[in-house]
């Protein structure tokens, strides 16, 4: 398989997990209705979906080094078969629940494995390798909340669960054909203790914990706003669950080109492009709070504004990835990306359970947890050195 075709896998297994969910956040508020829930309880077929991926991001990781990284991927993708049959046949919010917990556990093989295989094959050029599957997969993955929405609207909201299976196949199939196995044969594959270890000691380094403080309070962003803009536009807004996958493609738009930026201006080095990212994104969500707040409650007021911001994060969450990926040591680079991954999960479980509790009656609570995330991201540089310089030290 040559280069070109191998992103182009990589992309597609990397893109479960955001397909996943992207199918899904449309059925969000049928699947309230549905059980007659609270958007709260609605919102824990969510965030308990992100804190078993949290896991994953932890477990296959490790697992990856230890079996190997077509092992990993396989036996994934047999549990988001697994999970998705579930919910498939799901009589209760709480086998829901479960079944959506399975299936997130089983997706975050994708992210976890592919960053590892990237790091095997392409270490000096990682961050523009990632940026490149990211644009891959960003674009197949936009298309998801409008095969959600017309799902849903069509066939019901279980409907969704369906195309997951295929999905599943499907990529168990390319995996099992087609991708190399990457991990090293001369390398000894480490012990779990020393997984441990290696994983407590990058959580130590200021410069990991510097990673991983701005890449959680960036996704968080995402996630808050996946999640519960679906039920501000069906409740707050009146609009359809397909109008909001019409809307979705403004932000994967923006992660896109994001992404093509960091190409073009890589020469000006990783810290000036966390740094140029990290203040669009917060001057994109402060635009975005001052619209609503002038009473523009139009979506395009929310998508657009949302779309420049993360075409910030998509100048930025290479790099951040790739730094940290790459401070793992060669043994152990599926332990760095799944720590980094995990807590990254974690974090954003925690944000979207609270803000469900906050609700969704207007468009503000969500772009106002935006706002003070990126703000809390600019103080992480702001009270950290410069990444190279630190990286260069370490």
């Amino acid at each position: 398989m040559n280069q070109r075709s191998l992103i182009f896998l990589l992309a597609i297994i990397v893109t479960i997990a955001s397909v996943s969910t992207n199918i899904y956040l449309p059925a969000l508020p049928a699947v309230r209705e549905y059980f007659d829930a609270t958007i709260a309880e609605a919102q824990t077929t969510f965030s308990v979906a992100l804190l078993t991926f949290a896991i994953g991001m932890l477990f296959w990781g490790p697992l990856a080094d230890r079996y190997g990284r077509r092992v990993a991927i396989l036996a994934g993708v047999g549990l988001m078969a697994a999970g998705s049959l579930a919910c498939l046949f799901a009589t209760s919010l709480i086998w829901l629940i479960l079944g959506r917990g399975v299936l997130a556990f089983g997706t975050a093989t994708g992210i976890a494995v592919a960053r590892t295989v990237v790091s095997d094959l392409f270490p000096d050029r990682m961050a523009r390798t990632l940026a490149q599957l990211a644009i891959v997969a960003v674009v197949t993955s936009a298309s998801a909340p409008v095969i959600g929405g017309f799902l849903t609207s069509r066939l019901g909201w279980r409907s969704v669960f369906g195309a997951q299976i295929v999905m599943a196949v499907v990529v168990a199939w390319l995996t099992w054909k087609h991708l190399p196995e990457t991990r090293p044969a001369t390398t000894q594959p480490p012990a779990v203790l020393e997984m441990v270890r290696v994983a407590h000691r990058l959580v130590n380094k200021p410069l990991y914990l510097s990673c991983v403080l701005q890449s959680s309070a960036a996704y968080s962003m995402f996630v808050v706003f996946i999640s519960l803009a679906p039920y501000v536009m069906v409740t707050a807004m009146g609009r359809s669950a397909t109008e909001y996958g019409l809307y979705y493609p403004l932000i994967s738009l923006g992660y896109v080109l994001g992404n093509w930026a960091l190409g073009r201006f890589s020469a000006r080095g990783q810290h000036w492009m966390i740094v140029f990212g990290a203040s669009v994104q917060m001057m994109a969500a402060l635009a975005a709070v001052a619209f609503v707040a002038l009473g523009l409650h139009h979506p395009l007021w929310i998508f657009v504004p949302m779309g420049v911001l993360y075409f910030g994060q998509g100048l930025f969450m290479p790099h951040l990835t790739a730094i940290a990926v790459n401070m793992a040591p060669s043994h152990a680079t599926g332990v760095g990306s799944s720590t980094l991954g995990f807590l990254n999960q974690f974090a954003s479980a925690v944000c979207v359970q609270a803000m469900g509790l906050v609700g969704a009656e207007t468009a503000m609570p969500m772009l106002l947890f935006c706002a003070v995330a990126a703000l809390f991201q600019l103080a992480v540089i702001r009270l950290s050195p410069r990444l190279e310089t630190r990286g260069r030290a370490e």
